[in-house]
């Protein structure tokens, strides 16, 4: 019995977990962001390991990236991570990542995250943010909206944390090809 009991509270801890979104005091929107010093590196280089990064991370950086900006060192881009419930297709989350890079840093923002059904049958959740799916809980029960959520909160998370670990790294073997 109290082995049930530990394992219900678990259960528990992780959905409420779950809701703790980053939430932007300008926009009111869940975004993830960061500013990450990389001393001694370029903005330009910077920059040029955001483009490589984008091209490994999406499988087509060209249809994600939206707008570039060299001499500014700015990337905007919009891409999607797929979400499922019970192993169904139940469509993605778009999103859009905005990168500026400085001398030795540079910021990401990842935000406008929002439930989009295109792949699936699945009704649209609206944003993330939204305690309720924008279709309304007749369609998608409160739980299956709470597991989409933190499944597209993970792999953001999992995305930015890539993304910053990317940018600190040297690349020195290309520079000792």
């Amino acid at each position: 019995m109290m082995r049930l009991l530990i394992i219900t509270l678990f259960l528990f801890s992780i959905t409420l977990n779950a809701q703790d979104f980053p939430i932007s005091e300008k926009t009111g929107k869940v975004s993830y962001e960061g500013v990450v010093k990389v001393d001694g590196v370029s903005a330009t280089d910077l920059y040029i390991r955001a483009n490589e990064w984008f091209a490994k991370t999406f499988n087509s950086a060209n249809a994600v990236i939206q707008m570039q900006d060299k001499e500014a060192g700015k990337i905007i881009g919009k891409g999607w991570i797929a979400v499922s419930n019970m192993g169904y297709d139940a469509g993605g989350f778009d999103f859009r990542i905005n990168f500026t890079a400085k001398e030795g840093r540079y910021r990401y923002i990842i935000t406008d995250i929002e439930h989009d059904k295109k792949t699936s049958k699945f009704s649209s959740g609206g944003g993330i943010e939204n305690e309720k799916p924008a279709c309304g809980t007749f369609l998608m029960l409160k739980g299956q909206w709470r597991k989409l959520k933190k499944q597209a909160h993970d792999g953001i998370t999992e995305m930015h944390q890539d993304l910053v670990l990317y940018m600190s790294e040297t690349n020195s073997e290309e520079d000792d090809w």
